[in-house]
């Protein structure tokens, strides 16, 4: 198996803070979170890409009901953070920029205590 060398992925699964309903959620992470994350210089320097997927609830119905029993998951969204290295990625997550602007603004939308964070090499197998 030959994994890209080019880059990698770390995926980030959320949850919303408990005191926000899930249209809260979506309109900060999309208008707030989003542009600010985007505006970091180390942000502009070391990620390739930063993408938001943000859970379908009428898609999940829809999948429960054809597929009766599916193991589903109750996260809210996720973070998807592409770059050249993890180094890269670890860069972001370290820098000052992060800890005093994004940190701060998490707090207000996410729940930091049941997030997941996965690290992914990558085997592209169809790309169009």
């Amino acid at each position: 198996m030959s994994h890209r060398t080019d880059r990698v992925r770390i995926v980030v699964l959320l949850k919303r803070k408990p005191t926000l309903s899930k249209e809260e959620f979506h309109k900060h992470w999309t208008e707030t979170h989003g542009p600010l994350f985007s505006s970091l210089d180390v942000v502009k320097r070391n990620l390739l890409k930063y993408e938001q997927a943000h859970i379908n609830d009428p898609v999940l119905q829809q999948i429960m009901q054809m597929i009766p029993g599916a193991p589903t998951a109750d996260w809210d969204g996720m973070a998807i953070f592409e770059a050249e290295s993890y180094a890269k990625v670890f860069e972001v997550f370290q820098s000052e920029e992060y800890s005093k602007v994004i940190i701060p603004d998490d707090e207000k939308f996410v729940d930091r205590a049941n997030w997941q964070m996965l690290p992914f090499d990558l085997n592209t197998v169809v790309d169009k």
